[in-house]
């Protein structure tokens, strides 16, 4: 049966080698990594292991490595701590592009004292270097700008804004969450100050997250508890979703997952295709690209609609972030398009499950449904 899931943005099927791993850390691994009997320290020394296995992978030491429950964690730390951190700064930089877990945190600072200056973007869907130097202030605690929109997929100009940061004296926090297993990701080839990933988008389970923080950075911790992590971050390690995260990088290296290349031809041909049999679809987004994220706008059609048809059909896609509703995207808008195009699109993302046949029946259901509607 042709795979038809086509939302590889918004989570991946856990690799049968990370299931392998997650069945023997939940019968052999089971012991709290922070009791001193012999099953603790087994797996303490299994998470340092796979710290610095992760560590190694993005160019970091494993001291810079900490654990969280996902991408929302590690982005809510990294803008709180920064500003916990520097508490005579009361101003932070974030795009309107934004994960919603840096958005909605930066709303939230926002309405509690904190200053927030949205730099804009403009219809290519690229944060303007300019437009964060100009932002910064000396009362700056923090600039938080992705590496790559998880709606779009357009890359951001993350090395710039990571230098423009160092000039200034302000921290940078990047969110990698939709870039990793997709474009390299490398924290000293960034330059930035903290980073965000998150397992579920690398073939691991959910319920797993890292934020980098560079040495020097101070971040305060935002959970308190027991101490674990040196105190940073407190809460009974998770030691099956580490494990499982770690697997996963080592399989990245090892080139288990679809090339750029080869994601690439295939967004390609599904972009191509629905050129040829829609003219008037319109692909949201100019610049570099993740090769495996495609946005396009169905003009006079409704995206969650469209999705709902196509899902009959066995397609899975999303009209816009996983988490959207019907509402349009705060994404496209923020790029300067209408309501009604923003609420037309939908997205396609693919991984490890798609084939040419994948694309070929995905353009067959979208032909079916759109001469429908």
């Amino acid at each position: 049966m042709t795979d038809l899931y086509l939302d590889y943005n918004g989570s991946t099927p856990v690799h049968p080698e990370v299931v392998e791993v997650v069945a023997r850390t939940l019968t052999d691994t089971y012991g709290n990594a922070s009791a001193k009997h012999p099953a603790g320290v087994a797996a303490r020394a299994a998470i340092h292991e796979a710290r610095t296995t992760i560590a190694r992978a993005i160019g970091a030491v494993p001291e810079a490595i900490w654990f969280t429950s996902g991408g929302t964690e590690s982005n809510n730390w990294a803008l709180r701590g920064s500003l916990d951190a520097r508490p005579e700064r009361r101003h932070l930089v974030v795009s309107p592009i934004e994960h919603w877990s840096v958005r909605k945190t930066a709303e939230w600072l926002g309405r509690n004292g904190y200053e927030v200056t949205f730099v804009p973007v403009d219809e290519s869907g690229a944060v303007k270097v300019d437009a964060v130097r100009d932002a910064i202030r000396d009362d700056t605690a923090v600039v938080s700008v992705m590496l790559a929109n998880n709606e779009t997929g357009v890359l951001q100009p993350a090395g710039e804004i990571a230098a423009v940061c160092r000039e200034r004296g302000v921290p940078y926090h990047c969110d990698a969450v939709a870039a990793i297993g997709k474009i390299p990701v490398d924290v000293e080839a960034i330059g930035c100050d903290l980073l965000s990933l998150s397992s579920h988008k690398m073939y691991a389970p959910k319920g797993c997250g890292i934020l980098y923080v560079r040495d020097g950075a101070t971040l305060p911790a935002l959970i308190h508890g027991c101490g674990q992590q040196d105190g940073r971050r407190s809460g009974t390690e998770n030691t099956t979703g580490v494990l499982a995260f770690a697997k996963a990088f080592e399989l990245l290296a090892r080139g288990a997952f679809p090339s750029s290349e080869r994601l690439s031809e295939l967004r390609d041909r599904l972009a191509d295709g629905i050129a040829k049999a829609f003219p008037d679809a319109v692909r949201n987004g100019e610049g570099t690209f993740l090769p495996n994220t495609l946005s396009v706008s169905f003009p006079g059609v409704r995206g969650y609609e469209l999705q709902a048809a196509l899902g009959v059909r066995g397609v899975d896609v999303s009209a816009g972030a996983a988490s959207a509703g019907a509402s349009p995207s705060h994404v496209l808008l923020a790029m300067g398009l209408s309501a009604d195009r923003a609420s037309s699109t939908l997205r396609f993302s693919l991984g490890s499950g798609t084939t040419e046949a994948t694309i070929d029946a995905t353009l067959d259901a979208l032909s079916a449904c759109l001469m429908r509607s």
